[in-house]
């Protein structure tokens, strides 16, 4: 994987923790983790009584949107940002 890629992928994760910090005590409990697989990386948003219920999940597509999914849906949603996916995610 190439630096410029990797770079990316540590800035939206950065990005992602400082707008949770920034919210609410509610959405302090949020986490998000990722999983590489062999179309990318898949995101996942963890909530509830001690971040155990995953709510959702969330990629980037070759165009550069991001696709968000919360559980118990199959609705797909695109997003130009990764904030507005995980935003997305947590009002489901």
């Amino acid at each position: 994987m190439s630096q410029a890629i990797l770079d990316n992928q540590a800035l939206s994760q950065f990005q992602l923790n400082l707008y949770l910090s920034e919210q609410s005590q509610r959405a302090a409990e949020y986490e998000i983790d990722s999983v590489d697989d062999l179309f990318g990386t898949l995101y996942r948003v963890w909530g509830g009584h001690q971040g155990i219920n995953l709510l959702g999940t969330f990629y980037q597509n070759l165009d550069g949107f991001w696709i968000s999914q919360p559980c118990n849906t199959k609705k797909r949603s695109s997003w130009a940002t990764d904030i507005q996916a995980v935003t997305a995610i947590l009002n489901a």
